[in-house]
Order: C-alpha cells, then sequence, then structure tokens
C-alpha cells in the first residue's frame, strides 16, 4: 500500500490539468489526511479535481473532510447518498460503487484494490502485512477508465454544469506498449461481465490457474468449472486471507471452498490479511476491485484490468508463487478446525450465493 500511494502522490504533484479520483472508502485518516493535502494544493494550483466516493463505504469520513476539499475548488460527489443524509435511510444501500480509479491528464490511471485507508497501507496491526494489488496504466489505457469515471460522475452528480469532455481525453502519441482491456460490472446491466469473462478463462485455460481474494463465495456454475479444469490436469492455487476482517463473509468463504478441498485444489491461507483480486492463467492477468463473490458479480459497480501480455503474466506468476512462502496449506484437518459450527452462517451462505 505504500507502495502505491507513493507513486500515486508523486503523479498528483505532476499534474497539469485534472485529476478524477474513484474510490469505495476514501477515509478521514491519515493516509487520508496526506491526499487531500496534496489535492488541495493541486486544487490552489489551477488542477481540476474530481472526487467521487461510495456513501456508504465512506461512511465514516466526516462531512468536515469533505468541506475542506469543496472549499478548495475541488468538486465533490457522493454515489448512492442516504436520503436527508441520515445512514439508515438509504434504499440503494445494497448497490455499492466499489471501484478504485484514478485517472490524472488523460495519460496515466492507477486501479486495482486499494482504497485510501490506514489500514490498506498496513497500519492496521490486526491485518497487517496488507497484500494487495494494484497497477498503473500509462497511455491509452487510460481512455477506458476516464470514460467510466465520467459516466459515475455524471450518473451521480445534480449539478447542470457540463464539462467539455474532449479536455478529459488528450491525443496521446501511438508508442508500442501492452494490451490491456478494461471490463466493468454492475446491478443496471442484464449480466456480470466479470463473471462471465472469468467462467471463460476458466474453461479455457489448460496450464494454470491462480487466484488471490479476500472473500470467496460463488455460485454452483464457478464451482463446476474450477473442479472441472482440476480434473483435466490444470495446477490450480487459491489465495485467501489466514485472518479476516468480515467474520460473517470469511466463514461462508470457508464453507464455499469446502468443496474445492474435497477435489484437492491447493488453498492457501496468506498470513494476516490478502486483499488482490487477482485471476492469472497461461493467457491472461486480471487485475481489479471485483472480489471472487456473487455481491461482486452482481450488486456492486466492479472493474477489472484485463493483460493480455506474456511478461506480465511471467512476471505476476512469479509474484503470486513467492505469496506462497508466506501462507500455510489449508489442509483437511485444518478445515475441520475452521469451519464454521453456527447453521446462521450456513443459512448465510445459502443466501450470498443465491444473490442475483
Amino acid at each position: 500500500g505504500t507502495e502505491f500511494i507513493n507513486d500515486l502522490l508523486i503523479d498528483i504533484k505532476n499534474a497539469k490539468k485534472f485529476i478524477l479520483l474513484e474510490y469505495y472508502i476514501f477515509a478521514d485518516d491519515e493516509i487520508g489526511n496526506v491526499l487531500a493535502k496534496e489535492l488541495i494544493l493541486k486544487a490552489k494550483q489551477g488542477v481540476h479535481i474530481k472526487v467521487l466516493y461510495d456513501a456508504f463505504g465512506s461512511r465514516k469520513t466526516s462531512d468536515e473532510f469533505w468541506k475542506r476539499l469543496k472549499q478548495a475548488g475541488i468538486e465533490v460527489c457522493p454515489f448512492f447518498p442516504p436520503l436527508f443524509r441520515l445512514g439508515l435511510l438509504n434504499i440503494k444501500v445494497n448497490y455499492r460503487n466499489h471501484r478504485k480509479i484514478v485517472c490524472i491528464d488523460g495519460k496515466i490511471s492507477h486501479i486495482g484494490g486499494l482504497n485510501i485507508r490506514d489500514d490498506h497501507m498496513g497500519k492496521n496491526k490486526k491485518l497487517s502485512p496488507w497484500r494487495d494489488t494494484n497497477i498503473r496504466v500509462c497511455g491509452s489505457g487510460t481512455y477506458a477508465l476516464t470514460d467510466i469515471f465520467l459516466n459515475d460522475w455524471n450518473f451521480c452528480n445534480k449539478s447542470k454544469k457540463q464539462d467539455k469532455i474532449e479536455q478529459f481525453f488528450p491525443k496521446i502519441s501511438k508508442k508500442s506498449g501492452k494490451n490491456i482491456q478494461i471490463i466493468e460490472n454492475g446491478p443496471e446491466k442484464d449480466c456480470s461481465a466479470i463473471k462471465e469473462f472469468y467462467i471463460q478463462t476458466i474453461k479455457k485455460c489448460n496450464n494454470f490457474l491462480y487466484i488471490q481474494t479476500p472473500y470467496f463465495v460463488v455460485d454452483g456454475d464457478m464451482l463446476k468449472e474450477i473442479i472441472n479444469a482440476k480434473q483435466r490436469g490444470v495446477s490450480i492455487k487459491i489465495f485467501i486471507p489466514n485472518t479476516p476482517d468480515r467474520k460473517s463473509v470469511y466463514a461462508c468463504t470457508i464453507i464455499c471452498l469446502r468443496k474445492l478441498l474435497k477435489n484437492n485444489i491447493d488453498i492457501y491461507l496468506y498470513k494476516e490479511f490478502i486483499h488482490s483480486k487477482i485471476l492469472l492463467t497461461e493467457d491472461v492477468l486480471s487485475i481489479g476491485s471485483c472480489n471472487f463473490d456473487n455481491r461482486s458479480f452482481n450488486l456492486n459497480f466492479e472493474l477489472t484490468a484485463i493483460i493480455f501480455d506474456a511478461d506480465e503474466i511471467v512476471a505476476h506468476k512469479k509474484i503470486i508463487e513467492n505469496d506462497i512462502n508466506f501462507c500455510e496449506l489449508l489442509t483437511k484437518n485444518k478445515y475441520k478446525k475452521i469451519k464454521p459450527k453456527s447453521w446462521l452462517i450456513y443459512f448465510l451462505y445459502t443466501l450470498m450465493r443465491k444473490i442475483v
């Protein structure tokens, strides 16, 4: 997390025209205020800045925090705010914008799993070290992320003021680079594009399949494809945290992994907390905000970057395989000790798998 925030601060300091930020959590804590201070400074220098945050995810962030940004000339907008500013009066609370996007001058962008919050920087002892993955995109790959941000902003922002779209999409000279595709999904879509991409990718892989996710609660279709891949000889490794941040969801994750464990699929418990959202095969690398669970697939606004580059796939394969050094392999004996005992958890698990 600290590597990400240091890179982000450098890019913000170098911004010349505009900065667009969209986060599920933008906290009023140490790291949130460090970033806010830099944004306020850039706004005073004349840089156009927009901040879009999820009202539920950032519900603990003080009004005073947002007020300071607005007073500096920064445009701030909540995604699905509660009625009359009362947190419990939010009929859309089940639909959350879980995306993490930064776009700077239309040329540089950041996406991944990290929010703007101290514990994502490893500052929470119970969840430290915090293992996460973000990527920095330079060039025309930023166009798609800028487009997604502006669609989300225009959906939420009620101001009659209209920005000139051209300013957000500057001409970029063509250079050799890596092929990247951005996929988004949300509850307004007819189907989950990210889930369908995952299923089709798992169907096609023949060598290896690596998955990193803090939560793993999927339906029978996804489980079947993973098991089918194992049966045709694919090397499968799934990484989840050893320490939960949401105990009920973690318990549901443990239940969901039961069938995979029975089929001798390797499941690794990362010591402390892993928050990366990654799917990696011999053909593609997916890094984004989407967890491997039905809430992320069907109810949240999510996105992921698909990278079609052999060098990046090899490099990230080494990174994930190095993570094994910080993991404990989940055995059947270990599973018996940690599997949930309460019938309420099994009931919740059933509900989570049926989310549509």
